[in-house]
């Protein structure tokens, strides 16, 4: 190897260094956020079964009430449940699966819809006949 390209293979080196270590950074980040994005959740599926626990002793004892039979309590308590779970199971695509994959997307690729927003921006601007220089 000659003298000439030694440096430009040192910067070369330092270069890839540094934005391996940037990638590191940015996967560590997002790592982050997703983890704390699925923490929440646990914690809000754990909240929302206990309010689903209370309700449930609520109608329950409503029921309970109004037909004087735990028999007949019970067995629209499970027509409830049964419907209920019917309900969530027919629309979870459009509930749950559309919102958790917006929300990794938006996690995993927010930069480059900042920076596609911006340069579309700019572009608007620049064909915006309002930012022209009159004559």
């Amino acid at each position: 190897m000659t003298q000439d390209t030694k440096p430009i293979l040192d910067e070369a080196k330092e270069y890839l260094k540094v934005e391996f270590d940037l990638l590191k950074l940015n996967l560590l980040e997002k790592t982050a956020r997703l983890l704390s994005f699925i923490i929440g959740i646990v914690i809000a599926i754990v909240m929302s079964l206990i309010a689903v626990a209370y309700f449930s002793v609520m109608l329950f004892d409503i029921f309970n009430q109004l037909t004087d039979s735990a028999f007949w309590t019970t067995l629209i308590m499970i027509v409830l449940f049964i419907g209920l779970s019917a309900l969530i199971f027919i629309f979870s695509e459009k509930l749950f699966l559309n919102f958790f994959i917006r929300k990794v997307y938006n996690l995993f690729f927010q930069q480059l819809n900042d920076m596609k927003n911006k340069t579309q921006e700019t572009q608007n601007q620049d064909n915006n006949p309002q930012n022209q220089p009159q004559i």
